[in-house]
C-alpha cells in the first residue's frame, strides 16, 4: 500500500467501529487491543460493539468507546436492540465498520445499509461454504485475510471480489528474550492450549508423555481448555498415573504471562483457523512442536517448528524426546520463529496497513457504491 495514505490520514476522518461477538473476543482479544492501541493517535476515534458478557477491559484503551450490544439480553427484544445500537452509532458518527467472520457479519451488513457506510470483514479461518454469507461478502468494501492460505481460498471462492481481498498479517509484540529453556534446572515445561472436545485426540500425546517419564525425563505439562471430553481426559490422566505431572486448567486470559513460564508449545492438531495462541507462543520464544498447520503459515517444518503425526504415539514420543534432549536445537526453532514474526507480523505494520485499508475503503465506497449494491444480483444472474 502507498505510504501517502497514512501520511494524509489527518485530512481524511477515520472513525472505525469494531463489531465483536463473544467467540471472536475470547480468541482474539489481544489482537483487537493491539489494533485499538495502534489506532490511538492515528484514527480520529474508535468504538467497539461487544456483548456485556465479556470483559471489555481486556481490549479497551483510552479514547475507545464501548457500545454494549445487545442492550436488552432477551431474544424478544431483537428489534429494539438493533434500534438502540443504531441510535448510539449515529451519535458516534463512524466512517467505517469492521467485523470478523462469521461473528457479527449480518448485523454489520444491516448497519452498513442503515448508516450508508462501508464495511470490511476479517476472516480468521478458511471461508465457509458459499450461500450463507454470500451477500454480505459481496457488499464488503474490503475482505481481510491474515495469511496467504486464507487469502488464496477467498480468491478461489469469490473471484469477482479478488481486487478487494487484502492480506494483513496479525501483529504481535515479540519478546527480546527467548523463553525456551532459558531457566536453570532440568524440568521442562510443556503447554497445550486446545479445546477438550475429544479424548482420543489427547490419548497418543499423554501416552508419549508417560513413556518419557518412564525413561527418566523430568517434565511438567499444562493442558488449557474446556470441552465435553474434559472428564474423560482427566480420567485417562489418572489411569496413566500422571496426575502429579499433567495439570488440566481452564483457558487463562491473557495467555501471554502463562506462556512465559513454559519451554515448549504443543500444537496438538490443526484447528483450521488462525490460532492466536500459537502466535503468542512464538512471540515469547517457545519451541513449537506438533501437528502440521497450514492456515496461519507460521509453522514451517525445521525452521520455526517441528512436526509429528498426531495419531502416531511413537512419532509423538520421538518428537518430544528430541525436543527435550536437543535443547539447543529447540531454542534455534524458537529464535527462528521470533525472527519470522519480527519480519512479517509487527504490530506497527499491521496498524499501518489497516489505516491504509480504511482510507482506501472509504474512498472506494464513495466512488463505487452503486456497483457494490448491484454485485450480488450480478453474481446470481451469472
Amino acid at each position: 500500500m502507498p505510504d501517502q495514505f497514512t501520511e494524509s490520514s489527518p485530512e481524511i476522518p477515520v472513525k472505525p467501529v469494531f463489531l465483536v461477538d463473544r467467540p471472536v473476543f475470547l480468541d482474539y482479544a489481544s489482537y483487537i487491543r493491539r489494533i485499538l492501541v495502534g489506532l490511538t493517535g492515528t484514527a480520529h476515534a474508535s468504538a467497539v460493539v461487544c456483548p456485556a458478557t465479556v470483559d471489555a477491559g481486556m481490549i479497551l484503551c483510552p479514547g475507545v468507546e464501548q457500545i454494549e450490544h445487545p442492550a436488552l439480553r432477551l431474544p424478544i427484544f431483537w428489534s429494539q436492540n438493533r434500534k438502540i445500537l443504531l441510535e448510539r452509532l449515529e451519535r458516534f458518527k463512524p466512517t467505517i465498520l469492521h467485523t470478523f467472520c462469521p461473528g457479527q457479519i449480518h448485523l454489520t451488513h444491516w448497519l452498513s445499509k442503515q448508516l450508508q457506510l462501508p464495511y470490511v470483514i476479517t476472516y480468521h479461518k478458511d471461508p465457509l461454504r458459499k450461500g450463507r454469507f454470500e451477500t454480505c461478502i459481496h457488499h464488503a468494501v474490503r475482505v481481510i485475510a491474515p495469511s496467504n492460505t486464507i487469502a488464496d481460498h477467498l480468491v478461489r471462492q469469490h473471484p469477482r471480489i479478488k481486487n478487494r481481498i487484502e492480506r494483513i498479517h496479525i501483529g504481535s509484540f515479540v519478546e527480546d528474550q527467548c523463553c525456551c529453556f532459558s531457566r536453570s534446572g532440568n524440568v521442562a515445561s510443556l503447554i497445550v492450549a486446545h479445546p477438550l472436545n475429544s479424548s482420543k485426540l489427547f490419548e497418543p500425546f499423554l501416552n508419549a508423555v508417560r513413556h518419557l517419564v518412564l525413561d527418566g525425563h523430568e517434565v511438567m505439562v499444562a493442558i488449557m481448555g474446556r470441552g465435553k471430553a474434559e472428564k474423560a481426559i482427566r480420567h485417562y490422566i489418572r489411569k496413566l498415573g500422571l496426575t502429579s505431572i499433567v495439570t488440566v486448567v481452564p483457558p487463562i486470559r491473557p495467555i501471554r504471562n502463562v506462556l512465559r513460564g513454559a519451554d515448549i508449545y504443543v500444537y496438538l492438531s490443526d484447528k483450521q483457523y488462525f490460532d492466536a495462541q500459537l502466535l503468542e507462543a512464538m512471540s515469547v520464544g517457545l519451541a513449537v512442536v506438533g501437528a502440521p498447520e497450514k492456515t496461519s503459515g507460521l509453522m514451517m517444518e525445521g525452521q520455526t517448528a517441528a512436526f509429528w503425526d498426531p495419531k502416531d504415539e511413537l512419532h509423538i514420543y520421538g518428537g518430544l524426546k528430541t525436543m527435550l534432549g536437543q535443547r539447543d536445537e529447540s531454542r534455534r526453532l524458537a529464535l527462528n520463529a521470533q525472527q519470522h514474526l519480527r519480519e512479517h507480523n509487527s504490530v506497527s505494520g499491521m496498524v499501518d496497513r489497516l489505516m491504509n485499508t480504511y482510507i482506501e475503503a472509504q474512498q472506494w465506497y464513495k466512488q463505487n457504491r452503486k456497483a457494490t449494491e448491484q454485485a450480488p444480483a450480478a453474481e446470481q444472474a451469472s
